[in-house]
């Protein structure tokens, strides 16, 4: 269990059980590829956010690190306990939800997913985490060089990410990733 301050500086604690992923699913929906029968993607839909699947683990590292909307309703669906608790409403729950706040809860969020499966599968789960890490500072330095580098004289804006690195995992599966249904 770890915990997080929101905005008005009140405390949660965060506990990733089956329980609180079951009202995850439950309770929270992201964007995934509409297959057709072959498994080739026609298009997005809606689908319950299964966070602890171990098979869609890199995309739920997505969410978990881009979509922060989301991440506010993942830590409501975990902790509406304590927002009942404290005669708080989804909608006052989220208002504390921004910034450092926002970024701490998410952090916690991502440990206690590492930290929620069986020690056989925490060190995989850990190590894509850390390389994510690694290749989230490299994309992140990048784009802050490129920025730095923009002349409103010349009008160029060079703080775009870049279109291509060696460090950039491609879309879809490498030739020694397991073949695993991914969320969109």
């Amino acid at each position: 269990m770890r915990e997080f301050k929101d905005e008005e500086g009140r405390p949660w604690r965060v506990a990733l059980t089956v329980a609180a992923a079951l009202r995850v699913r439950d309770m929270v929906t992201v964007e995934v590829d509409d297959l057709d029968g072959d498994g080739n993607a026609t298009g997005k839909k809606q689908a319950p956010f299964d966070i602890v699947n171990v098979e869609t683990i890199a995309k739920t590292f997505q969410v978990l690190r881009g979509q922060f909307a989301t991440i506010g309703e993942v830590l409501y669906a975990i902790l509406v306990a304590q927002v009942d608790e404290r005669k708080m409403t989804r909608e006052q729950f989220l208002e504390g939800l921004r910034g450092d706040a926002l970024e701490s809860g998410a952090k916690v969020l991502e440990e206690e997913l590492v930290d929620f499966f069986p020690l056989r599968l925490r060190r995989m789960v850990g190590l894509l985490a850390a390389k994510m890490d690694e290749v989230q500072d490299q994309l992140m330095t990048e784009a802050e060089a490129g920025i730095e580098r923009f002349s409103p004289e010349s009008g160029e804006p060079s703080g775009k990410l870049p279109e291509s690195s060696e460090f950039t995992p491609e879309s879809g599966h490498s030739d020694n990733s397991p073949q695993l249904v991914t969320a969109g």
